[in-house]
C-alpha cells in the first residue's frame, strides 16, 4: 500500500475513530477519547505534510502552497481546543483571575509539546512570505503574487483562535505564543515597512523638487541673446549636413530584385511563425504571468536545455521530465483536469525547446 494515497489516510482515520468510539462507549471518559482523536489527526496530517513536501522538493518547486499552511493549521487549531480538556500529562498551567470573577486558563501539557513543531514551521513559512524570500503563493494551482493571501490566511486563523478564547476563556500556551508571533510579523513587515517606504518616498520627492528648482534657476540665469543665437545657428543648414543627407538618401536605394527577394523571404518567415505560434499558443486568453510550468510553477529560462511538453487540450506548458513523472501518478492535466492518453505521452505532438517557446509565445503576450 502506497503511503501517499487516500486509502492510507482513510485507514488510519478509521482505526483511530473506532478506538476512540469504543473507548468512549466502554470507559465513558471524554478527555481520553479526545486525546485519541487528536493523536489520529496528528498522525494523518504530519504524514501528509512530509510526503507532499518531499514531492514538491523533488520537483524543485516552491513550497509556497496553501496545503503547506492548512495542514499545520489543522493541528494547531484542534490542539488548542483539546489541550485544556484532554487526558494529557500536565506540565504546568497558568491561571489569571479577572475582575469579573472569571479566569483565563492556559495549560502546557503533552499536546502543547506536540504543537511546538507546527508553530515553528508556520512561523518560518510566514516569515519567508512576508520578508519576500518566497515571492508568491500557489492557490488552486495558480500562483498569486504578493503578501495579501498569506496575511488573510494568517488573520483568519488568529480570528478563529481568539473567538474560541473569548467563548471559553481557555487558550493553549503554545497557541498563545503563535498569536504573539502573528502580531510581531504584522508590526515588523507591515507597520514598520510602511513607515520606511513612506519616509523613502518623502526623501525622493524632496530631492526631485530640489533638482527641478535648481534647473529652473539655471535656465532663468542664462541670457536670452545666447538662446536666440543658438536657435538661429541650429536653424541654418550646413554643407556637411546636406551632403550627409544626400549620401544617406542615396545609400537607401537598393536594386529592385534584392528588395523583392528580402520582402518575399520576410513574408514567408512571418507566415511560418504565425502558423507555428497558432498551434502551440494556449487556448483561451492567457496572461504573461500565467505562462509558467503547470506542475512546478517555475518560470522558464532560456538557458535551460530541457524541452517543454504542452497539454493537448489546453496547450499550457510543462517541463518534459516533470510532465513524465506527473503522468506516472495521474493521467489528468495539472491545469485543465482532462485525461491525457498514453499514446500522446509516448509520442507528444506538442514538444518544443524552451528558448523557442519563450521567443514565439511568452514574449509575444
Amino acid at each position: 500500500m502506497e503511503l501517499n494515497n487516500i486509502k492510507t489516510y482513510l485507514a488510519i482515520g478509521i482505526v483511530g475513530l473506532t478506538v476512540g468510539v469504543l473507548y468512549m462507549a466502554i470507559q465513558k471518559d471524554l478527555p481520553k477519547t479526545l486525546t485519541i482523536f487528536f493523536i489520529t489527526v496528528y498522525v494523518v496530517v504530519v504524514l501528509r505534510f512530509f510526503l507532499e513536501r518531499r514531492h514538491y522538493k523533488k520537483h524543485k518547486t516552491i513550497l509556497a502552497s496553501t496545503q503547506f499552511l492548512i495542514l499545520p493549521f489543522c493541528i494547531i487549531l484542534m490542539g488548542n481546543y483539546i489541550s485544556p480538556i484532554a487526558a494529557a500529562y500536565e506540565i504546568f498551567s497558568v491561571d489569571i483571575d479577572l475582575s469579573s470573577g472569571s479566569s483565563i486558563y492556559s495549560p502546557f501539557n503533552l499536546i502543547s509539546i506536540s504543537l511546538i513543531f507546527p508553530v515553528i514551521v508556520l512561523s518560518l513559512y510566514f516569515r519567508n512570505f512576508y520578508s519576500g524570500k518566497w515571492p508568491a503563493i500557489a492557490v488552486n494551482r495558480k500562483v498569486r503574487r504578493g503578501r495579501k493571501i498569506p496575511f488573510l490566511i494568517h488573520t483568519i486563523y488568529i480570528a478563529i483562535l481568539l473567538i474560541g478564547f473569548f467563548i471559553n476563556w481557555q487558550i493553549d500556551f503554545v497557541g498563545f505564543i503563535f498569536v504573539i508571533f502573528y502580531f510581531i510579523f504584522i508590526f515588523r513587515y507591515f507597520i514598520i515597512a510602511f513607515a520606511v517606504r513612506s519616509s523613502q518616498q518623502a526623501q525622493v520627492t524632496s530631492s526631485r523638487s530640489a533638482s527641478t528648482a535648481r534647473r529652473s534657476r539655471t535656465t532663468t540665469s542664462t541670457p536670452r541673446s545666447s538662446q536666440r543665437s543658438a536657435s538661429t545657428r541650429s536653424r541654418r543648414p550646413t554643407a556637411s549636413t546636406s551632403s550627409a543627407a544626400s549620401r544617406s538618401s542615396s545609400a537607401r536605394i537598393d536594386p529592385g530584385i534584392e528588395v523583392r527577394s528580402t520582402r518575399s523571404t520576410t513574408t514567408r518567415k512571418t507566415s511560418k511563425t504565425k502558423t507555428i505560434t497558432k498551434k502551440i499558443f494556449p487556448i483561451g486568453t492567457p496572461k504573461k504571468e500565467e505562462m509558467q510550468c503547470i506542475i512546478c510553477y517555475m518560470d522558464f529560462d532560456k538557458k535551460d536545455r530541457r524541452r517543454i511538453i504542452l497539454c493537448p487540450h489546453c496547450r499550457y506548458p510543462a517541463h518534459e521530465d516533470e510532465f513524465m513523472s506527473w503522468f506516472k501518478t495521474s493521467r489528468l492535466c495539472a491545469r485543465c483536469n482532462q485525461t491525457i492518453s498514453t499514446r500522446y505521452v509516448n509520442n507528444p505532438k506538442y514538444r518544443i525547446n524552451i528558448k523557442l517557446y519563450i521567443e514565439k509565445v511568452i514574449e509575444k503576450l
